[in-house]
């Protein structure tokens, strides 16, 4: 009998949006099939996309992130300004940015480090903080490019970030499904 041995896995901290952006995924949805708006609870900030992952790898990501419990307080992120993946004219993925990322960098420098010693690879684009709103994958509603471009700098209120979680992505026809396999508090300062 063959069982699979590998997962793919990323590292993220969950993202309750803030009120701001809470007003503005009714507008997104309502811009057609083109633009599809993430579900809430599926909202999240990647910190480490591992992508393939062996089975045995999983224990030691999963002690990882149990130390990053007392190296790392819970936060406060504050969004602001709105842009789009690869660029504003050519939207492939609608974002929400963050104010100051200066401890979620943290996070992520630590997890580079510590899961590069078990041999995954060091991210080569470097970290780009960002909320993912929706994702676009047909020529949108021109709307859609109004909206990005009123929003470009708007203020959209803050989360208390106090998890990071250890998710399996498995890819089911056009949209990824999450699986939590770990959960870790972050400690209140």
């Amino acid at each position: 009998m063959h069982k699979n041995r590998r997962l793919r896995t990323f590292i993220a901290v969950p993202v309750q949006p803030p009120r701001g952006l809470r007003k503005l995924l009714p507008k997104l949805e309502q811009l057609g099939p083109a633009v599809r708006p993430i579900p809430i609870e599926q909202m999240h900030i990647t910190l480490k996309f591992l992508g393939t992952t062996e089975l045995e790898d999983i224990m030691p990501i999963s002690s990882i992130l149990k130390k990053m419990r007392s190296e790392f307080p819970r936060l406060k992120l504050a969004f602001k300004g709105l842009g789009a993946f690869p660029r504003v004219d050519h939207p492939n993925v609608i974002w929400a940015g963050i104010s100051d990322a200066t401890m979620l960098t943290a996070m992520v420098d630590y997890l580079e480090q510590e899961t590069e010693k078990l041999g995954y690879p060091l991210e080569r684009k470097g970290f780009h903080p960002h909320l993912t709103l929706a994702r676009v994958n047909a020529r949108p509603a021109d709307e859609l490019f109004q909206i990005l471009q009123d929003r470009q700098n708007a203020e959209w209120g803050e989360v208390t970030i106090d998890t990071i979680k250890f998710y399996q992505s498995e890819l089911k026809s056009q949209r990824a499904q999450y699986h939590e396999m770990q959960t870790v508090k972050l400690y209140q300062r």
